[in-house]
């Protein structure tokens, strides 16, 4: 079974932007690409005459073909190849981004804690999946387009029925925060974009509700195979009824989360302060507690940003602040670990989520990590980030590179020389090219911490040589021809050591002032390197 569910708590906002969300676009499904691996001396015909791929192209330097097939097909492809004798793996031609990724949603402008917490670099590894679940136990979820796409039939315990629809906006809040779909231009960005919200209304629309209606909310969720449950709300008074649900869910597989409450004390708040839940605080854009949160050494886990932006349930993009937002946004998060494969149990997304922190505030890229690689056998992505394509001299390259538990080195060669390596992203290398001149393969290997390899490889010019320039001086004229393999980027005429004119181009004319000790003329290529000759 699968890990399973979280909770938070509330400060009501008051800041609404105004953002009047425009209906999201369809995109045609493009084509699936598929890697193909074929085992040593196998043909790419021979392991691919069962399929009738759209494209076929031989990877050099690796015994791998990169196939497109319609997307539906994409599964049946797979098992038509694998099930061939030649074929060694089939992948699909996975993707890096930019270790920080800023989607489109009109309201990410003011999302300030993704950055803080490094969840759009833990999005370049995973951005959550349908295979996890989180229940929202709250006052009920709305259907909004930017999260009904991701919902899934419910149950209110306040009136007992099936429709958990809010009346009060504060479940439809935390659900945005945890799940709002990313990079739609919808709305905001949810943490988990495409994790399920399973709706359990437990509080009515003034906000309350009773310990027996959320110990039924949370047993509700654990029985229908929640992964993570939320629990934005809370009381102060212990209880046997709620210790008993949680642990009823965590026996389940199920990981709770809940919010640790707006009184700005250290005392205790409830079922937060159960030791199997992870409790949750509320920090501000420095870091520091906000006044509101609860606070504990003994008794809060985490702390989290305590305002963010989510769509009321008018759609309007308003500020959601308390520790009920900060407590989805670590729900989020943990939505993000329990996506990732091998799937981990939630004591693993757990341990993860604490270990991973940093100062105490939820960290997504720390708390991958952080997580076991026991059967890890998928490999990174890694991609060049600026490298120039012609060089010379020291060249600096950059690389990005993902991986669901962490990426442990990235590594440039170039041919078969090691250049450098990196552990920190973003990943960079200073590159000596002198005195190389000609066309010169680099790769760039990326190691997770199971020890998979990826290596993506991109042909760059180094030219570390000047150009030729041939001069012919008629009288006040001087005619400048300069050629370079890399082409010329430009001439000058120098005229007692200063520069007098200037043109873009291979081949000049020149007219030379009467006053004159020395004439010169210099010319560049378009990698940089230059050469100045005197005119007879």
């Amino acid at each position: 079974m699968r890990f399973r569910n979280l909770a938070a708590g509330f400060v009501a906002g008051t800041v609404a932007f105004g953002l009047t969300p425009p209906p999201a676009a369809t995109a045609a499904a493009e084509p699936a690409t598929l890697i193909v691996g074929l085992r040593h001396g196998t043909a790419p015909a021979a392991a691919l005459d069962r399929i009738e791929p759209i494209t076929t192209t031989a990877l050099s330097e690796a015994e791998a073909v990169a196939i497109e097939v319609p997307a539906r097909e994409a599964a049946a492809a797979t098992r038509t190849l694998l099930a061939d004798p030649g074929v060694a793996y089939v992948e699909p031609d996975h993707v890096a981004q930019a270790a920080a990724i800023r989607p489109n949603d009109p309201g990410y402008a003011g999302q300030w804690g993704i950055a803080m917490t490094r969840v759009n670099e833990a999005w370049s590894a995973t951005r959550g999946s349908a295979a996890v679940t989180i229940a929202v136990i709250d006052t009920g979820v709305s259907r909004l387009p930017d999260l009904a796409p991701r919902m899934l039939p419910g149950y209110d315990f306040v009136n007992d029925d099936a429709d958990a629809t809010d009346d009060n906006g504060h479940g439809t809040m935390a659900a945005g925060v945890i799940a709002a779909g990313g990079n739609n231009r919808v709305g905001v960005a949810g943490v988990c974009w495409y994790c399920r919200i399973l709706p359990v209304k437990v509080l009515g629309k003034g906000g309350s509700g009773s310990y027996s209606d959320i110990a039924e909310g949370i047993r509700y969720a654990a029985d229908r195979g929640a992964d993570v449950l939320n629990l934005s709300l809370g009381g102060g008074d212990d209880s046997q009824l709620l210790r008993d649900a949680v642990a009823y869910a965590t026996g389940k597989g199920a990981l709770v989360v809940a919010a640790a409450g707006n009184q700005g004390s250290p005392k205790p708040h409830y079922p937060a302060a159960i030791p199997a839940v992870v409790a949750v605080g509320g920090v501000n854009p420095s870091g520091a507690r906000y006044p509101w949160s609860n606070y504990g050494a003994d008794w809060v886990d985490l702390t989290a940003p305590g305002c963010n932006p989510a769509q009321n349930l008018a759609g309007v993009v308003s500020q959601y602040c308390g520790t009920s937002s900060a407590t989805p946004f670590v729900t989020g998060v943990a939505g993000l670990l329990a996506a990732t494969s091998p799937v981990p149990t939630s004591a693993e997304v757990r341990s993860a989520l604490l270990a991973g922190a940093v100062k105490g505030r939820v960290d997504a890229l720390g708390g991958l990590a952080k997580l076991p690689v026991t059967g890890d056998t998928s490999r990174p992505a890694v991609v060049f980030g600026a490298t120039p394509t012609i060089g010379r001299g020291v060249v600096t390259v950059t690389a990005s590179a993902a991986d669901q538990r962490g990426v442990s080195k990235v590594q440039l060669y170039a041919g078969s020389r090691l250049i450098g390596t990196d552990t920190v992203p973003p990943y960079a290398f200073r590159w000596q090219t002198a005195p190389r001149t000609g066309t010169m393969s680099l790769e760039l290997r990326a190691v997770d911490r199971a020890g998979n390899v990826a290596a993506t490889r991109r042909t760059v010019r180094v030219d570390n040589t000047a150009p030729a320039i041939k001069i012919a001086k008629r009288g006040r004229h001087v005619t400048a021809r300069a050629t370079d393999s890399s082409g010329i980027a430009k001439l000058e005429l120098l005229v007692n050591g200063k520069v007098v004119a200037r043109h873009a181009g291979y081949l000049r004319q020149f007219r030379v002032p009467r006053t004159n000790r020395s004439v010169q003329v210099r010319g560049y290529d378009k990698a940089g390197n230059w050469r100045v000759v005197r005119a007879a």
